[in-house]
């Protein structure tokens, strides 16, 4: 089963475009400085994956994607006591198990909703809805440094992967969910590196231009017990190893009275021995 969904891509490849972030609230929008392309795209579903039994590697799918089932304790994801006390443990514990990694670290918690309202009410951000990988082989390494200090030099000569857990707070997703591209089907000389501008921070993502070859896939129907696990770092090959670029896509055969999007995604650090 597939749909067909209209994704935005970076028009041409430039030196380097500028992303400028959106802040929280009804208006939140992202704006680049490069025009930028709208390409409808076959999107299969994953749950119907034929290689779904592909060996991995760090417990991953190949594809640099899988969805697994991943239950919380956690009834409120604006509660801070919550996310410290309960999630980051469930988190660390997950990942260890999932991955075999010997150390976790978290760094990053945001919870995105669909609903302008809804994001005004609860000051939250919005489904992003470009084609873009979070880091680039040189912002992977900042971003440890940044977080980890006067550890990452050493935790910098092993391998580690930034991983994002994803998981849907609507019951179950009917509109806005997460679209990947299949890692091995990636040609990264299409990525583009990209300044990433914050208020509180400038950093870099990877934009994409668009590729025929690019095999996309979304699970459907997603429910908040199932988060999509998906690496956005890996720092093999000084961290030129293809992951896979994303997006939020509208999914066209959605009901009219389709629930909001809300949904919470945790980025974390993974160490391997």
């Amino acid at each position: 089963m597939s749909v067909r969904a209209k994704v935005e891509f970076l028009s041409k490849r430039t030196e380097r475009p500028i992303y400028y972030a959106s802040s929280a609230g009804r208006n939140a929008r992202h704006q680049i400085d490069q025009p930028m392309n709208i390409v409808s795209v076959e999107v299969v579903d994953a749950r119907a994956r034929d290689d779904d039994d592909a060996p991995r590697a760090f417990g991953q799918h190949p594809s640099g994607f899988d969805l697994l089932t991943f239950e919380t304790r956690v009834d409120n994801f604006l509660d801070q006591k919550q996310i410290e006390s309960i999630y980051e443990p469930e988190i660390v514990d997950f990942l260890k198990r999932t991955t075999g990694g010997y150390r976790v670290h978290i760094f990053d918690h945001t919870v995105r909703a669909s609903d302008p309202e809804l994001r005004e009410q609860k000051n939250l951000r919005e489904p992003a809805t470009l084609v873009h990988n979070d880091y680039t082989s040189k912002s992977g390494f900042v971003c440890l440094r940044e977080n980890l200090g006067d550890d990452a030099e050493e935790l910098a000569r092993g391998r580690f992967q930034i991983i994002n857990v994803w998981r849907p707070l609507t019951d179950p997703v009917e509109d806005y969910p997460l679209a990947l591209v299949d890692a091995r089907s990636l040609n990264t000389g299409n990525l583009v590196d990209t300044e990433r501008r914050a208020p509180n921070h400038v950093g870099e993502i990877q934009l994409a231009l668009h590729d025929s070859a690019q095999r996309w896939y979304y699970y459907s129907s997603m429910r908040p017990h199932e988060v999509l696990m998906f690496k956005t770092f890996d720092s093999v090959d000084g961290g030129t190893h293809p992951c896979s670029i994303h997006t939020a896509i509208h999914l066209q055969n959605a009901p009219a009275d389709a629930k909001p999007r809300e949904s919470v995604e945790t980025r974390a650090f993974v160490f391997y021995r």
